[in-house]
């Protein structure tokens, strides 16, 4: 367990056993660049990244698109849960501030990115959320503006 600054109460790193998120992990760019999916309900979202050679840029630190990337996609699913049996859809991003804090290195091993929906309606939600190593070093943080997921056509 580590805290988070965000509410300053702990964040539980025990994966979700919903089993649409090991469907979301075999698939996709979070698939390609190694980003697993933890949780996710209807107001929150928590994923990981086990830190690759791919991620590092020149300088041996995680490169600050790895950040980014985290942080878009847990924002954006933080407020697009829908309960079983429908899909799974993250939302769109419309809008992603993200302040960078400390460097991430090889040694560091796992990342996590987690995200809280901060507020927004129908067709717009905001959300804002961290990325940090096991022992609760925020990395980065961002805040952002989306537009929900949609269930696909029948």
């Amino acid at each position: 367990m580590t805290m988070s600054s965000q509410d300053d109460t702990a964040v539980k790193l025990t994966p979700d056993t919903d089993p649409r998120l090991a469907e979301l992990n075999k698939i996709g760019f979070n698939h390609l660049i190694g980003l697993s999916l933890l949780k996710w309900t209807e107001n929150d979202c928590l994923a990981s990244l086990d830190i690759q050679q791919s991620h590092l840029n020149p300088a041996g630190l995680v490169h600050g698109g790895v950040f980014s990337t985290m942080l878009d996609v847990v924002l954006a699913m933080a407020g697009s849960f829908s309960p079983p049996p429908l899909h799974l859809m993250p939302g769109l991003t419309l809008n992603l501030n993200t302040q960078f804090i400390s460097a991430a290195t090889a040694v560091d091993a796992k990342i996590y990115a987690t995200a809280k929906k901060t507020g927004g309606g129908q067709s717009v939600f905001f959300s804002s959320g961290e990325v940090f190593t096991p022992d609760g070093r925020v990395l980065a943080s961002a805040t952002g503006t989306f537009k929900p997921g949609r269930q696909p056509s029948s």
